[in-house]
């Protein structure tokens, strides 16, 4: 019978009791649109209460973005900035400061983030929502801290909490802890994974290389005793973890990001254009078209800058045609004008995907300005403009990298030959790829180098049949839901399949007339019908969660489903997402 509303216990999942993790009510939302950009401090909120540390107190607290918050008494002392950099010598010797996770996360709008903020006169609690890795090399995860009047400090974490942020090796690192600021030196690193003390007020532990964090899907309480500290962990925190994709998806962009290096050398990176977009493939070989003595050298003898070059003829691409196109000295072709504003020489996927013009990339921190630089240049010769990136070290390593883009002004055709890419990923990180104008759907990281045949790209993204958890699946979360969205408008219902293991890999339904289609599970838990609002194609199937012990530790995997008369099949499916229940 169709229900939208299913009783978790009604899967008969059961298990073990484990401690309290995330608090369910995550309080208001503290960002907008123009502030969950990344590396920002929010506006000062109050925590509720005078919040006791080292002996001082505080009554506010600045929500960075980066997994932390600065304490202060109306704003003193002021508050430190969005710092990406997790070391122990910052957090003793700055202001102070509680750490879920600093590291260098982002909060952004993009990728459906949001920061809350629920203070109350018993405890204050602020969630970070769908955080991702700087670089767009993990998935969106959650995390929470909770103090009290007492000076109990609490942090927990999903399944997919890590520090994973590519760049050097300052930026890759992530730390917990508690600093009162002003301290010299920091006292030895502690194991949160264990019960345990600290002597003094600063307690902390620092991850220092990528996928170190060892609090994933737990998390640790942290209590004032003798001027010091005692822990504990916690176990068995909520998880609402997405994968996989949905189908009937049109993506509008296409990236990798190299942090080690690249395997794009004597390699062509092509973009057919089409009526409707590009047809993205790969083939070995590099024919580089020298530049000639007419070609233009792009902003000479600058290091972060841009220069804008008139085509002869308009070049067909998204939105029309462009007139001109504007070439950074980082490795970037925008479809634009103008130039812009500023020179972003620190390269990130969710970037690129942002851009308001139509960008490809071997975005890198590249120097021109280096001794032995070969220089950048344009030029138009028969049909075709070049830019060309001759022996150019990147600004961090002297180890040249030769490259070109080709535009084909009458097709609309781009093609990126690679030659050779010494400093690329090593030690600063590269983005290559192509993103429309405006805001794109991220497909998620794409091996350039392993493309297959035609990969098709649209001008305009088109989102997949989308599932996303709505809250935590926390023991007594009587809100808690399964949010669906972009579904065909096609019929006002849709459907929740739960299975109990995720299917690795994905089983293709290519065959059951669904191409594009993946079940992420073997819907051996059942099949839930809700209702669907059309023709946004949003709706949700509640699925409250009784305050039953014996449900902590259960898990499942989700997926949603929805009529699609496009289809041979007449259905389209959803992205998986793995729940675990928990305190």
């Amino acid at each position: 019978m169709p229900r939208s509303i299913l009783p978790l216990a009604a899967l008969g999942l059961t298990t073990a009791l484990a401690a309290q993790c995330f608090e369910p009510s995550f309080g208001a939302p503290i960002g907008t649109p123009a502030t969950l950009v990344g590396d920002v401090v929010f506006a000062m909120r109050p925590i509720g209460f005078a919040f006791p540390l080292d002996g001082a107190s505080y009554t506010d607290v600045h929500v960075c973005d980066k997994g932390y918050v600065w304490l202060s008494n109306g704003g003193v002392p002021a508050p430190g900035y969005a710092d990406f950099s997790a070391t122990a010598q910052e957090f003793a010797a700055q202001g102070p400061r509680i750490a879920a996770l600093w590291a260098d996360v982002q909060a952004l709008a993009l990728n459906g983030a949001q920061v809350h903020v629920d203070a109350t006169p018993a405890r204050c609690v602020v969630t970070w929502v769908n955080v991702t890795c700087y670089g767009g090399v993990c998935a969106p995860f959650t995390m929470q801290l909770q103090l009290f009047p007492s000076g109990v400090v609490a942090a927990f974490f999903d399944e997919g909490a890590t520090n994973a942020s590519v760049g050097s090796a300052a930026w890759q690192g992530g730390l917990t802890g508690v600093s009162p600021g002003n301290v010299a030196t920091p006292p030895p690193a502690v194991d949160f994974a264990a019960a345990g003390a600290a002597p003094g007020p600063l307690v902390h532990e620092a991850w220092t290389t990528m996928h170190a964090f060892d609090l994933a899907g737990r998390g640790v309480v942290l209590t004032p005793a003798g001027g010091g500290w005692s822990f504990v962990p916690s176990a068995n925190c909520a998880s609402a973890r997405r994968f996989g994709r949905g189908c009937l998806r049109a993506d509008d962009s296409l990236h990798e990001t190299f942090v080690a290096g690249s395997d794009l050398a004597q390699s062509t990176l092509a973009w057919q254009r089409t009526s409707s977009g590009y047809l993205a493939s790969i083939a070995p070989g590099a024919a580089l078209v020298p530049p000639s003595p007419a070609a233009v050298p792009v902003a000479p003898g600058q290091l972060d800058s841009a220069q804008v070059f008139a085509l002869s003829s308009p070049l067909p691409c998204p939105g029309g045609a462009t007139a001109a196109v504007c070439v950074t000295t980082k490795g970037q072709l925008q479809f634009a004008t103008s130039a812009p504003a500023t020179i972003d020489y620190t390269p990130t996927a969710p970037e690129l995907l942002a851009a308001s013009k139509t960008t490809f990339a071997l975005w890198h921190d590249f120097d021109q300005t280096a001794a032995g630089s070969g220089g950048i240049w344009f030029e138009e010769l028969g049909g075709v403009a070049y830019a060309t990136w001759l022996g150019v070290p990147g600004f961090s390593a002297p180890a040249p990298s030769t490259f070109q883009f080709q535009l084909d002004l009458a097709t609309g055709d781009v093609r990126l030959v690679v030659v050779a890419l010494g400093s690329v990923g090593a030690p600063d990180p590269a983005v290559v790829g192509m993103s429309a104008g405006g805001p794109s759907i991220d497909p998620g990281p794409t091996d350039l180098s392993a493309i297959v045949g035609l990969l098709p790209l649209a001008d305009v993204g088109l989102r997949g049949l989308r599932l996303a958890a709505a809250g935590l699946p926390i023991v007594g979360n009587a809100s808690f839901a399964l949010a669906t969205s972009d579904a065909p408008a096609a019929v006002p219902l849709g459907f929740v399949a739960f299975g109990s293991q995720p299917a690795m890999p994905a089983i293709d339904l290519a065959s059951l007339g669904l191409p594009g289609c993946y079940a992420h599970h073997g819907a051996d838990l059942g099949v839930f019908a809700f209702p669907l609002a059309l023709p946004a194609g949003d709706g949700a199937l509640a699925l409250p969660v009784p305050a039953a012990p014996a449900l902590v530790g259960a898990q499942l995997v989700a997926q949603s489903l929805a009529f699609e008369p496009l289809l041979p099949g007449n259905l389209a499916t959803s992205n998986g997402l793995a729940l675990r229940v928990g305190n």
